[in-house]
């Protein structure tokens, strides 16, 4: 199901407490992996793009993929906008049915930070999206430099003044590297929030810290350097296998896909996702509306 309710899904997630993996694809072959993925592990999961991906493959070209692959499933599918770049890039994916949409105001002074939030939540709410902002930035690749750790008070004065609906929090992972979170801070931040947070950088943060930052508030961990490394290492390995009855270049991004889905397969389960994929869509499909507030705990 291609999801046009994000606060219920939201809200589901987050009141029964685990993360839902944003995959980020720039291919067929790793959006169809990640949603098949999904189905098997009867788990809701978050397809995501951002600039660098709607580069190399073109904006309208790989967000069509995803939405058919979406519309098609038989697990819920939100469809998120990652990194932007510019700010301009967030009205393009709105206008092209994003739910779910990324500010990226990380590396601004916080008074500019939480206005440029207020500015584009009112812009997503307009259209029935949410929007995530971010708290410090987590370096690593592609963003370069050092990660910027997230301070609690200031967390806490961007959920007051920002509108946000989630907050993406820079407390110890980096893009593309392994890490370990400062389970502290984490939980300074959710007490000082109470609404749900993001982790980015998510394929090398270590599996203890994961299980415990589901109980800290965390409904979303992005996920795609893991992907990276499996379609590459995947082409590399199916270089090697014999040749069999399918053209040579499909049994080797078919070999590919399902490498692909394992991976995706295993952080779903790690998340504990899995099993709620059902029971959610069922939620959706009979809600005559979307919620209307931000999802806060008491």
């Amino acid at each position: 199901m291609f999801v046009t309710k994000p606060r219920l899904f939201l809200a589901y997630v987050f009141e029964n407490r685990f993360a839902v993996p944003s995959f980020n694809v720039s291919n067929l072959e790793m959006a169809r992996a990640v949603i098949e993925a999904a189905e098997l592990e009867n788990a809701p999961v978050m397809v995501q793009t951002d600039f660098i991906n709607f580069d190399y493959a073109g904006i309208d070209e790989l967000s069509a993929i995803i939405r058919t692959l979406a519309e098609k499933a038989a697990a819920p599918v939100l469809m998120h906008q990652d990194h932007p770049g510019k700010d301009e890039n967030i009205f393009r994916t709105l206008r092209r049915g994003y739910y779910s949409v990324m500010y990226d105001g990380g590396h601004l002074p916080l008074g500019e930070n939480i206005a440029g939030t207020a500015r584009f939540a009112e812009a997503a709410h307009a259209v029935g999206a949410i929007l995530e902002t971010e708290i410090g930035q987590f370096g690593g690749e592609y963003q370069g430099g050092h990660a910027v750790t997230a301070a609690a008070h200031d967390t806490a004065e961007m959920v007051q003044k920002g509108g946000a609906d989630t907050l993406a929090v820079s407390v110890g992972s980096m893009h593309g590297q392994k890490s370990r979170l400062d389970l502290d801070l984490l939980s300074n931040i959710a007490k000082a929030t109470r609404i749900p947070l993001v982790l980015h950088g998510g394929s090398g943060i270590h599996p203890d810290d994961i299980k415990v930052a589901t109980e800290l508030n965390v409904y979303k961990v992005n996920i795609g350097a893991a992907l990276i490394r499996g379609f590459v290492e995947g082409l590399e390995e199916a270089s090697k296998l014999p040749t069999d009855w399918e053209p040579r270049h499909q049994q080797m991004l078919r070999y590919v896909t399902n490498k692909l889905r394992d991976i995706a397969r295993h952080r779903l389960s790690l998340f504990r996702a899995s099993g709620h994929g059902k029971k959610l869509l069922e939620q959706l499909a009979t809600a005559k509306e979307d919620l209307a507030q931000r999802v806060e705990r008491e």
